[in-house]
């Protein structure tokens, strides 16, 4: 393939990927992107040499930024549904005691004698107000703990997709960077191997 056929896929990869995994334009980058034009057509005969291999790194950092970002979402995932089945007791308890007090007033219906009925409705009225007040106060509490659970998972998956995002970002300039300066002529060698940080974290509890 010519210099310019493997500039083409190149660029044209770059590109995908950025679309395909929602990576913001970067000034940088771009800047890079251009000079490698440049580069390419001042040393068209530098271009069969440098593009195999810097074709396969900047492949691999778009593959490997895909895999930490899906990490990120399934972790975020997998934690919100570990959280929703925690808060499952508290709900269910709170459900069991609103049928109790629904229960005790409607057990009043079944009195046959008015006044009887509406003694019922006065004793357990008061009773379960009690009650209810206590179960709104409770399910505030737990809905106030939810949300702060829930939003330390959010936070957490932020972090983790921007970490991501920042080891895309300095392993492709870098690389773009020994791409030019391997198309200008300045160096002669390959890298053994393109050097990418993983900096996916295993969420645990202690962490969020």
């Amino acid at each position: 393939m010519s210099s310019t056929g493997c500039l083409l896929v190149l660029l044209g990869l770059a590109v995908m990927a950025a679309a395909k995994l929602e990576i913001p334009k970067i000034p940088k980058i771009e800047r890079l992107q251009h000079q490698t034009e440049v580069l390419t057509a001042q040393n068209p005969s530098n271009g069969p040499y440098c593009f195999p291999y810097y074709k396969s790194a900047l492949d691999s950092i778009a593959n490997q930024y895909e895999l930490q970002y899906n990490s990120c979402i399934t972790q975020y995932e997998n934690q919100v549904a570990v959280e929703n089945a925690n808060w499952q007791q508290p709900r269910e308890q709170l459900a069991d005691k609103g049928n109790s007090c629904c229960n005790r007033i409607a057990n009043c219906a079944s009195i046959v004698s008015s006044v009887q009925a509406f003694e019922c409705y006065a004793e357990v009225g008061t009773d379960e107000s009690k009650t209810m007040y206590g179960l709104s106060a409770n399910a505030t509490a737990v809905k106030t703990a939810m949300e702060g659970q829930y939003q330390k998972l959010s936070s957490a998956k932020t972090v983790c997709i921007n970490n991501a995002e920042r080891t895309y970002v300095e392993s492709t300039t870098s690389t773009y960077e020994a791409l030019n300066s391997c198309l200008s002529g300045r160096t002669t060698g390959l890298p053994s191997t393109p050097v990418y940080e993983d900096t996916t974290e295993e969420w645990t509890t202690s962490k969020i």
